[in-house]
């Protein structure tokens, strides 16, 4: 089941404490007994208290962030006696300890949680032991707020610095060639694939200019014998992003626009729900995730929209935070940007999806030589080879989901409904370390507007940033770009070392299969740079998570109230921005019809003790609705952490 501070938790755990910390940030607090030192994001204040701890709090003065050291050998009991200094009046009773994975160098880590009764504020602690001196992190958030600034804690999280704690360094290595590491490789995807239960995946690689692995595992269809191979087709879901942007900088090659061209001179009648940011903000703001305008997948979900009304969603969404000051990814923002550059290349409004398939294919995809990418789900299912989406559910299986829920995608083609497979992307791969030349010779894009692509623009924690379309990091002091997608069936990672002139895609047919690719790049990295398998405390704790999660749903799980006590929430229920949905029982199951996808609700008490009705089936398993009577009439509540959409009889 999905809770609020469960995010937070997760936020913390898998950015701060499973790789090496170290802080970029131009603004850092240093301890001033030098023990520590820990970034300050933008607008934030910081501050050393009497008790010689320090205090780091947000321009709104919702979140606070206490940094210290305590002595001792017990790791949480240290975090306890952290609360006690910093809050003498307050007492943490926390409602989960973990010891976590950490970092090299440190000892232990523990991971302590405590949620209000209202569920408003989570207070989280996070001691990191090195000897006996712990090094304690405590976060006292309001719930709404941290889930507005979650990029900016996620910076102070994997940017606090134990100074007496070496960083590795691998920036002066050359990376060993594929051949001397392909059989320890292809053993640790085809038992990962297995243990993670994912039905099938492609793995490429490239180096030096070539492919030099190549490898299809598992199935196209869970319970099938078709095998996936480097050929089938997949979704790659946002690792479109980039190519969006390439599009576009070719347009700025050919004087078409700027990447700092106003949108509202392309499209006057463009509007956010700032009117004085509808005629300052840019295409590259388009593409940044800067402009403060966070995520809103549901909208997609419930609504069947087309590209205009993308484009004329945004000014009826909300600003986080404002421009510039934190990383607030959007699937629409940067559809949006994919669609008034096809306008600067001469496309027409109420054409738009057909008009920006044009520009890809004539100015990416041919030129590249990706010969089988494609965003028709037509020709996908006409094609001979073609991985079958799996969706997750409540009880963490895949099952086979149709083609035509992933074309609820469609409508942000730009942002991630491109169907493409591991060899195409291998190319676009090439053609990214070729600094704009594809693998048969051809300039597709300048160097000049290729790296600007790759500029960094917002920070998304201590060590990564948000580029044009790009993740810009590193691996242990070594240059990486990366790019991950999710659909509603799919799972895709592409990763490139410009420094070492070598990359991978991992494309896989199940939807949240990031454990898997992340495991995958992770182990490959460790491999071509001789590294010790790091990354497996992080996926083995995770799979340990998994299991404690789903023995929790299967306790929590309520009987079937009679058909008369559900009977007020059965019928049609309406949601001005979510749309129609209908709730009916079938024998004795309760059902939810979207429209664009329909689901099992299944009872559960919640960690209130309420009862709520949980979806069962993709693309949502897990995600709870409430049941209520408010001013005499039946509403059902869909609670997405800031965002709350109350559903009223139609």
């Amino acid at each position: 089941m999905r809770t609020r501070w469960l995010v937070l938790l997760c936020a913390f755990l898998f950015l701060a404490f499973a790789a090496p910390a170290l802080a970029q940030n131009s603004d850092t607090y240093s301890d001033p007994d030098g023990r520590f030192t820990v970034p300050v994001p933008t607008g934030w204040t910081a501050e050393t208290l009497a008790n010689g701890a320090a205090l780091l709090t947000d321009p709104d003065g919702k979140l606070k962030v206490y940094a210290l050291v305590e002595t001792g050998e017990d790791t949480a009991a240290a975090v306890t006696a952290a609360w006690a200094t910093v809050a003498p009046d307050f007492t943490f009773a926390p409602q989960q300890t973990q010891t976590v994975p950490s970092s090299p160098g440190v000892d232990e880590t523990a991971l302590l949680t405590q949620v209000s009764a209202d569920q408003k504020t989570v207070y989280q602690g996070v001691g990191q032991r090195v000897n006996d001196q712990v090094y304690v992190l405590l976060f006292d958030a309001d719930i709404a707020a941290a889930t507005q600034r979650a990029a900016q804690i996620q910076i102070i999280a994997t940017g606090f610095k134990i100074n007496s704690v070496d960083t590795a360094d691998l920036s002066s290595l050359t990376a060993l060639p594929m051949s001397a590491i392909e059989t320890t490789f292809t053993d640790y995807v085809t038992a990962t694939l297995a243990q993670l239960h994912v039905p099938g995946a492609a793995v490429i690689v490239v180096q030096d200019g070539k492919v030099v692995y190549a490898q299809g595992f598992g199935v196209r269809e869970q319970g099938g014998s078709a095998p996936v191979t480097p050929d089938t087709l997949m979704m790659i879901g946002s690792t479109t992003k980039s190519m969006t942007t390439l599009m576009t900088g070719t347009l700025v090659d050919d004087g078409l626009l700027t990447w700092d061209t106003a949108t509202s001179s392309i499209l006057p009648t463009f509007a956010l729900s700032d009117p004085d940011l509808s005629q300052t903000v840019t295409i590259r703001n388009l593409f940044c995730a800067c402009t403060g305008v966070p995520r809103r997948d549901m909208e997609l979900l419930f609504n069947n929209a087309n590209a205009e009304q993308i484009v004329e969603s945004l000014q009826t969404f909300r600003f986080f935070t404002p421009i510039g000051e934190a990383f607030q990814y959007s699937n629409q923002m940067v559809a949006t940007g994919g669609y008034l550059a096809t306008l600067a290349a001469g496309g027409t409004y109420g054409n738009l999806y057909d008009d920006y398939v044009t520009q890809m294919q004539t100015r990416v995809f041919d030129p590249i030589g990706m010969s089988h990418s494609t965003f028709s789900s037509d020709a996908v299912a006409a094609s001979s080879d073609y991985a079958i989406p799996h969706g997750a559910t409540l009880n963490g299986d895949y099952q086979i989901i149709p083609l035509s829920e992933e074309s609820l995608l469609t409508p942000i083609a730009p942002a991630g409904a491109l169907w493409s497979n591991a060899q195409d992307m291998a190319r676009y791969v090439l053609t990214e370390l070729g600094k704009g030349v594809s693998p048969d010779g051809k300039r597709v894009i300048s160097e000049a507007n290729l790296a600007e692509t790759w500029k960094p623009q917002i920070q998304i924690d201590a060590t990564t940033r948000y580029g044009l379309g790009w993740i810009i990091g590193s691996y242990k002091e070594v240059p990486l770009i990366s790019h991950g997608g999710n659909t509603f069936g799919f799972t895709s990672e592409l990763a490139f070392l410009p420094d070492q002139n070598t990359g991978i895609v991992i494309l896989s047919n199940a939807q949240g299969a990031n454990l898997f690719t992340g495991a995958v790049l992770s182990r490959w990295l460790e491999l071509i740079f001789d590294q010790p398998a790091e990354y497996q405390q992080t996926l083995d704790f995770a799979l340990q998570q998994i299991s404690e999660q789903q023995a929790k749903i299967q306790k929590r799980i309520q009987p079937m109230p009679a058909a008369a006590d559900l009977q007020p929430y059965l019928g049609s229920f309406q949601n001005d921005a979510l749309g129609t949905i209908t709730l009916a029982l079938d024998g004795d199951a309760l059902t939810l019809d979207a429209g664009e996808f329909r689901t099992r609700l299944v009872p559960m008490k919640n960690d209130q003790g309420e009862v709520v009705y949980v979806m069962a089936d993709p693309p949502l398993a897990g995600l709870d609705l409430k049941f209520e009577e408010k001013d005499g009439q039946a509403t059902i509540t869909l609670d997405i952490l800031s965002d709350q959409y109350v559903f009223m009889p139609a």
